[in-house]
């Protein structure tokens, strides 16, 4: 990859973050139904993002407990967005 590209996907990102924000600073004064409407489409994006990115990069390493702490992490990682989205 070439510097120019990095830099570019670099500024998509941060573009990304902030667009992140402003979409959620503008939903916080709205109705709890179109909160509960955002969330899945997250948790989707999250779920997404980890089945088919990450866990087939985690399961390249040929050390079979490493992946499966790898894996547990990322179950972790789900675990706690379903608390946050419970006690919200």
């Amino acid at each position: 990859m070439s510097i120019g590209h990095a830099i570019l996907l670099q500024l998509v990102t941060a573009v990304g973050a902030v667009a992140g924000t402003a979409c959620s600073l503008f939903a916080e004064g709205m109705d709890a139904r179109v909160t509960n409407l955002i969330l899945p489409f997250t948790a989707g994006g999250f779920i997404y993002i980890a089945t088919v990115s990450v866990i087939p990069d985690l399961l390249e390493d040929t050390k079979f407990w490493q992946s499966v702490k790898e894996v547990v992490a990322l179950l972790i990682g789900v675990f706690m967005m379903v608390l946050i989205a419970q006690y919200e």
